[in-house]
């Protein structure tokens, strides 16, 4: 009796550990695998920019993303911007200074919602949706942080939520948080550019769109007082032949600034020795930007060449403010060549009367003589009568019937024709410019009297002009 007691016993005992391992077991065998991990790609748990400034410009940062799930549900990851970075101070970064994007092809299954970079937001962005099968997955994002002259220098703190989201299921939600850290500090750095992306003020006469050459100056960052920038002349732009370029054929204004005052009247270069005051800032030295443009002045007389010289730019200040040169541009004049003889009306080679008769006036034609030079060499303007004045029959004028005189239009040269003269056939010299090659204008006036020996008719001949140099 005792024996078959003890075996009853025995099963019970058996029973009831079965049934513990099952309340045991159980429930960690149907426990789910859900959750997401972010890791700098440098390491550690913070995200970490460093210290960034205007000269280092954008930095950028990896996260390496790694996402576990076995529901076989389809999911996604959405982050928030639960503190923005922000200062000490309370100085907030802009939105658009802080950047995010998916490296693309790093993720396996899914989709990454980021492919284009967009700012990181206060709202719910959604950065990666699964497969249908809702797969782990894992993948690359990339957070850029812009430095500009508006964000004020220090230390910046913020944090991201990361909240992986189950679609279609009730499993929980799941959220991992990571702080972001930077330590700003915006230096001062004042750019000179040329609109050409050069580092020559490239100007010349040939085209009018070539007339014109703009540097832009950008201060970034505020120098924290008052502060002027200056341009000077290191020497006077010479040619190869040793001409010298007088300084207001190139003449210079400001135009664009937004904080500061910048020179708004047009005026010509100064000599060497003499800088010329271009822009002063606001009283707290504010960052700003602004265009020089420098245009040739076509009033101003200059013997051709290409003319070469420098400008400096330079910074004067108080306190803090280190004074000294900005930056050195190269200058570039190039005047070309001109030579140039213009009649007007146009003859055509023919001078020509028509309807000569006797006991009318004297028939005159005129002609306006221009001569456009930038030489600075002497010349000459000849005339080339073939023959003498004929109608269609043959019949001659007698040449002290057709004379030229010259009339000066504040001549500079000499007019070899002041007193009617008889025309005669072949070369003769009209016209010599003063010493210095000046441009010039005059006036010719052909007459044809006619006289009893004079058929009446049309009367024409050839006549050319020419222009050359002494």
């Amino acid at each position: 009796m005792v024996k078959t007691k003890h075996k009853r016993v025995v099963s019970k005992l058996v029973v009831f550990y079965f049934v513990l391992s099952v309340l045991f077991i159980s429930p960690t065998a149907l426990f789910a695998a859900f959750s997401v991990s972010v890791v700098p790609f440098e390491g550690g748990y913070d995200l970490r920019f460093g210290k960034i400034s205007l000269a280092a410009g954008r930095i950028n940062k990896e996260l390496i993303v790694n996402i576990t799930s076995d529901i076989s549900k389809e999911y996604r990851l959405t982050q928030t911007l639960i503190e923005p970075l922000s200062s000490m101070s309370g100085k907030t970064l802009p939105g658009n200074n802080f950047l995010v994007y998916g490296l693309r092809g790093t993720n396996k299954f899914g989709t990454l919602n980021v492919e284009q970079e967009m700012p990181v937001g206060l709202g719910r962005q959604v950065i990666y949706t699964s497969n249908q099968s809702g797969n782990p997955d894992s993948f690359t994002l990339v957070y850029g942080l812009i430095p500009s002259q508006d964000i004020e220098p220090g230390s910046y703190r913020g944090r991201i939520g990361f909240t992986l989201e189950p679609i279609n299921s009730s499993q929980a939600p799941v959220t991992v948080i990571l702080n972001i850290i930077a330590e700003i500090g915006i230096e001062s750095v004042i750019e000179v550019n040329t609109d050409t992306g050069t580092k020559t003020i490239s100007l010349s006469s040939d085209k009018p769109e070539n007339n014109v050459s703009r540097v832009m100056i950008n201060i970034k960052g505020g120098l924290g007082s008052q502060f002027r920038i200056l341009q000077s002349v290191d020497e006077q732009p010479s040619s190869n032949s040793g001409e010298l370029l007088d300084y207001n054929v190139v003449n210079f204004v400001g135009l664009n600034a937004q904080k500061g005052a910048v020179v708004n009247q047009a005026q010509g270069l100064s000599a060497p020795g003499s800088p010329q005051v271009i822009y002063t800032s606001s009283s707290t030295g504010d960052a700003d930007s602004f265009v020089i443009e420098y245009r040739l002045n076509p009033s101003q007389r200059q013997p051709a060449g290409l003319y070469r010289g420098r400008i400096k730019y330079i910074l004067e200040g108080s306190g803090s403010i280190q004074p000294g040169i900005i930056d050195t541009l190269r200058l570039e004049v190039e005047n070309t060549r001109i030579f140039e003889l213009l009649i007007t009306p146009e003859p055509g080679g023919l001078i020509r009367f028509n309807d000569v008769k006797l006991n009318q006036p004297p028939q005159t034609s005129e002609l306006l003589v221009e001569i456009k030079t930038n030489t600075g060499r002497q010349y000459q303007i000849n005339q080339h009568l073939y023959s003498n004045l004929a109608n269609k029959d043959s019949d001659v004028i007698p040449s002290k019937n057709f004379t030229l005189r010259q009339e000066s239009i504040n001549t500079k040269g000499a007019l070899k024709f002041t007193a009617p003269s008889e025309v005669k056939s072949g070369d003769t010299i009209l016209f010599v410019s003063d010493r210095d090659g000046s441009p010039d204008k005059f006036k010719l006036i052909y007459e044809l009297t006619a006289t009893p020996e004079v058929k009446a008719g049309d009367y024409s001949t050839q006549i050319t002009y020419s222009i050359s140099e002494i």
